[in-house]
């Protein structure tokens, strides 16, 4: 395969595609789910106050048939009538929340986990150093499902049952007394006020508890996947120690939640709830005796005094599930308002620069970068890789060799100088055509749970069986593929368990052939395998370097044998060394 200069060709670098980075915005797909998600909050809002409306009918017309019960008339057909409907319609709306809740919440969790996983990306391996795995794990797992709890069976519901209470006092104005209507009234921004009141006083605890469940959650993750060495260090019990005092911290903390939910419910039902139906009964008595109300008016009252209690009863039934979404809510924004470190520019994609190294396509200008600003990785770095040149990058560990290769990859922007790829400025180009530019063989390779084909046409989706045979006949993998019962559709294990080091290295290196782009970089490639693993490496990798321009870092003499060019990183500048003598060790 001959690179193609230039072109979009989005593969193995999962952040070079477009989807994925922080300027882009939400696909249809998600804004669809999204406007579907509010349109069921909205539906389930009306349906509250229509259920809670139809109550207040059936209160009404309780009255109405106590009144006949009194006058020797008894209750009519048309007030059963309207008593029975009132009740179905309650009925049915009571039926329906849960139901759109339950349809609602799946689409909140696939549109919050889409916007985590697109800012994860857009954060870039950046965000490995600064925060554990597992803790993103738990906020995209149990956090997110915890968030999407609260929007659809709190949340709605909730508004609409403080928008019922309004509705209730119009209905009591005018069919009952609005002296009443406006006595009652005075109640209403106690409601509020307890809301707020009751998060304030949780805010900690539920912050407390899903900072200690997410933590809990890192150390499991870091503990199964370091299980291997737990065991051969003979550490496990002590490990297990840990993770047994990680998990009764989260269950003290989950108690102090359901301790304070039970506390809730006490003060809603004891202070509130008794409270103020005795009061309505006590002003439904005093209208009766002036005459303003009929007995069964004033009962009429003190059963539609129970619905403006109605936020404060769902508060108290879903008080676990409200503390705990808030503080998942909190915690997802706080992850989503990190900004990224590397952004696409904004404006329009930069023209080639004529000041740049002619054929150069890789250029290194005159670069300063540095972690900390007290600490220079490097200073006033230049350098070209041309196409067909393979130009060794050697130093010490810790020099700065594989800063470099991020910096060409865009995973890093330098403190001052260009970076130039195709003769193009890489900071006023998207990071999706900088990263097209580039393949990668690290000495790390991650191989997705899958199989080997679905992990080969990461590089190039629309692979064809031909192409793919070819990528691997080149990385010298082909005959053992063939070999293999299921053959591409071989499963390799978590991470790549099932194959070994060297078959993993040459995986890659069939990735980077179906990526096919014009600037390669290996770092340090064969660094974990054994010498006959180095061999079939190494020759697979004279196969992929040809016509392409070569970055190769490494300690070992092997890898850099064939290179046209020697760059050692010396105090962050590159000094010159004579090409290495033809022919490997």
């Amino acid at each position: 395969m001959q690179p193609k200069l230039g072109e979009p060709n989005f593969a193995l670098d999962l952040a070079a595609m477009p989807h994925l980075t922080a300027r882009t915005a939400p696909r249809p797909a998600a804004r669809l789910a999204a406007g579907r998600s509010a349109l069921s909050r909205g539906a389930a809002i009306v349906l509250a106050v229509v259920g809670g409306c139809a109550l207040a009918v059936v209160y009404l017309q309780v009255g109405a048939a106590f009144d006949g019960l009194i006058a020797q008339s008894g209750p009519t057909g048309r007030q059963y009538l309207t008593m029975a409907g009132g009740v179905i319609v309650a009925a049915l709306t009571s039926w329906a929340i849960p139901l759109l809740a339950g349809r609602d919440q799946p689409r909140g969790e696939h549109h919050e986990r889409a916007r985590l996983v697109r800012h994860i990306f857009a954060l870039g391996a950046a965000e490995r150093t600064r925060e554990r795995t597992g803790r993103i794990v738990s906020t995209a797992t149990d956090g997110v499902e915890r968030a999407a709890a609260y929007r659809s069976t709190f949340l709605a519901p909730t508004l609409g049952s403080m928008a019922l209470p309004v509705a209730v006092l119009v209905i009591v104005g005018v069919q009952l007394d609005w002296v009443s209507a406006a006595v009652l009234a005075i109640a209403l921004p106690a409601i509020p006020i307890t809301l707020g009141a009751f998060n304030a006083i949780f805010r900690k605890v539920s912050m407390a508890y899903r900072a200690n469940s997410r933590a809990a959650s890192a150390q499991f993750l870091d503990a199964i996947q370091g299980l291997g060495t737990l065991r051969l260090i003979g550490a496990s019990r002590q490990m297990g120690r840990r993770l047994a005092l990680a998990a009764e911290d989260v269950r003290r903390h989950v108690m102090r939640l359901l301790a304070g939910n039970q506390l809730v419910l006490l003060i809603v039902d004891s202070l509130f709830s008794l409270a103020f139906v005795a009061a309505a009964a006590v002003l439904a008595l005093a209208q009766y005796r002036a005459g303003v109300l009929s007995a069964g008016q004033g009962l009429a009252l003190v059963l539609m005094s129970s619905l403006l209690l109605d936020p404060l009863d769902r508060v108290g039934q879903f008080f676990y599930v409200a503390m705990g979404g808030l503080a998942s809510i909190r915690e997802i924004n706080a992850f989503l308002a990190q900004p990224p470190v590397i952004q696409d520019p904004a404006g329009d994609p930069a023209s080639p620069e004529a000041a740049g190294a002619p054929g150069a396509l890789l250029e290194f200008d005159d670069v300063d970068f540095a972690y900390t600003a007290d600490v220079p990785v490097l200073r006033g770095l230049s350098f070209t890789v041309r196409p067909g040149e393979r130009v060794g990058l050697v130093g010490p560990s810790g020099i700065g060799k594989t800063t470099v290769a991020d910096l060409a990859q865009g995973m890093l922007r330098p403190d001052a100088g260009t970076i130039r790829l195709a003769g193009r400025d890489a900071a006023h180009m998207p990071l999706a055509w900088q990263r097209a530019q580039i393949a990668v063989v690290a000495q790390h390779t991650y191989l997705f749970t899958g199989t080997l084909r679905s992990n080969l046409q990461l590089a190039a989706p629309a692979a064809t069986d031909s192409a793919i045979w070819e990528a691997l006949a080149a990385a010298d993998l082909a005959e053992f593929v063939q070999s293999l019962p299921d053959g591409l559709e071989t499963m390799v294990g978590e991470r790549g368990l099932a194959l070994s080091g060297g078959q993993a290295q040459r995986l890659a290196i069939a990735r980077a052939f179906l990526k096919d782009a014009p600037i390669l970089i290996l770092d340090e490639p064969t660094a974990h395998v054994d010498l006959a693993s180095e061999r079939a490496i190494l020759a697979a990798l004279d196969r992929l370097s040809a016509d392409r321009a070569v970055l190769a870092i490494s300690h070992r003499p092997a890898t850099i044998a064939s290179a046209t060019r020697l760059i050692s990183l010396h105090d962050g500048a590159a000094q010159v060394l004579p090409p290495p003598q033809a022919g490997r060790p």
